[in-house]
């Protein structure tokens, strides 16, 4: 024995031996392809690993030009069990595809098995779910316009309104089957138009498909995208202000004039209202509290459906006057109804004048004189001898006149 170890060719070839053996453990996993030439499994292959890829798409065979299917998911999950290096490889570059074969099949419902194909057979594989139950039916084709639908309209820019909007293309073709094509109710190009001032295109915009109770459907739309131009007016008017008041003022107080200082305000609103607008209110002003001229900021109420009144606010100007007394000096007293064979004289007051004084509104007593007071005396059936007679005063309506002596003595001779 021990002279057969020390032949130097015994020994190199146990030595090329265990190269090769050690050569083809380490690199026996990364020659699949050569492998499955081969056709064997090599003993010393690698460890056993199980991934799950998730999300692998389904194709269908079928014929696109005559059928729709409907009950496919869009993706299923594929197990693969087999060698470490050979279920990596073929988890990471994913070169297969799942499909379900509906070539030879008509109209109808049917349960099919999801097939596989490109993954190396050396790997046990399976599909979850399985199988599926699907439904074939006569591809129907039908050409619905596109309309706008927009969201957020009561967040545009304050002022603007929407009118009719353009969509490039104007109608699309919506593919599935006759018993959704006709379910179909409205098609429309959903536009968030929130914050929106003024017309601009928005590219790309998703469309949807609905039936008559507002459910989506599942359908192929082509193109599935399209362009909406946003058309924004502003319409708007110059309307009058009017001055809103409540209450009274105070006894001693009258009005002589309320007014904003300004005159018309910019109001925005869809053209039908603004037709209906003839004038824009303040605020009530409370008349109980003026006392004096006073200017004060007021906002507008704003009728409905209006979208924004440009300014908001204006400034109110009121201009009151008070009650004020003045005197006027010497107003001759008249005698009336004296019997024409006596003469009358006064003994109080004892010149036959007095003053008389007179409250009012500043405006009504400002352009007052002498010649507006008359003051009287009656003397009818009097006889003669001295009298004490009350002093009758005729004054313009709005004033308050009191003469200084109320009884006048007369002497009648």
């Amino acid at each position: 024995m021990n002279d057969w170890l020390n032949n130097p060719w015994v020994i190199r070839i146990i030595t090329l031996f265990l190269a090769i053996l050690i050569f083809m453990v380490v690199t026996f996993d990364n020659q699949d392809n050569q492998a499955d030439d081969v056709g064997f499994e090599f003993p010393f292959s690698s460890s056993q690993e199980t991934q799950v890829v998730e999300d692998v798409l389904v194709n269908i065979e079928i014929d696109r030009d005559r059928y729709v299917v409907s009950g496919v998911p869009k993706s299923v999950s594929v197990t693969l069990e087999g060698t470490v290096s050979i279920v990596q490889s073929t988890a990471t570059q994913q070169n297969f595809d799942v499909f379900i074969d509906l070539e030879d099949f008509g109209p109808g419902t049917y349960t099919v098995p999801l097939q596989y194909d490109g993954i190396s057979d050396r790997l046990d594989v399976s599909v979850d779910p399985s199988e599926i139950e699907v439904t074939i039916e006569e591809r129907s084709d039908v050409e619905f316009e596109v309309k706008a639908d927009y969201i957020n309209e009561d967040k545009l820019e304050a002022g603007y309104e929407l009118t009719e909007a353009s969509i490039d293309p104007s109608t699309v073709v919506i593919t599935s089957s006759k018993g959704v094509t006709d379910r179909i109710a409205v098609v429309k190009a959903v536009v968030d138009v929130e914050g929106i001032g003024e017309s601009l295109e928005i590219e790309d915009v998703p469309v949807r498909v609905y039936d008559s109770e507002g459910n989506e459907l599942n359908v192929r739309v082509e193109p599935s995208t399209v362009d909406v131009t946003v058309n924004v007016d502003n319409p708007n008017e110059n309307i009058p202000v009017e001055v809103d008041t409540i209450g009274q003022l105070p006894d001693n107080i009258r009005m002589v004039s309320i007014s904003a200082e300004t005159e018309e305000v910019q109001v925005f609103a869809a053209q039908s209202e603004l037709d209906d607008i003839s004038e824009i209110m303040t605020e009530a002003i409370d008349l109980s509290e003026i006392t004096e001229d006073t200017t004060v900021e007021v906002g507008l109420n704003s009728p409905e459906n209006v979208r924004l009144i440009e300014p908001s606010t204006v400034t109110v100007n009121i201009d009151v006057e008070q009650t004020i007394e003045e005197t006027i000096e010497s107003v001759a007293i008249t005698t009336e109804n004296l019997d024409n064979s006596y003469t009358a004289s006064f003994v109080t007051p004892f010149d036959g004048e007095v003053d008389v004084s007179v409250k009012g509104f500043e405006s009504d007593i400002e352009d007052i004189g002498l010649e507006d007071f008359q003051l009287t005396i009656d003397a009818s059936g009097l006889e003669p001898g001295e009298h004490q007679v009350p002093i009758s005063v005729t004054s313009p309506s709005d004033l308050n006149a009191v003469p200084s002596v109320e009884i006048a003595t007369i002497r009648i001779e």
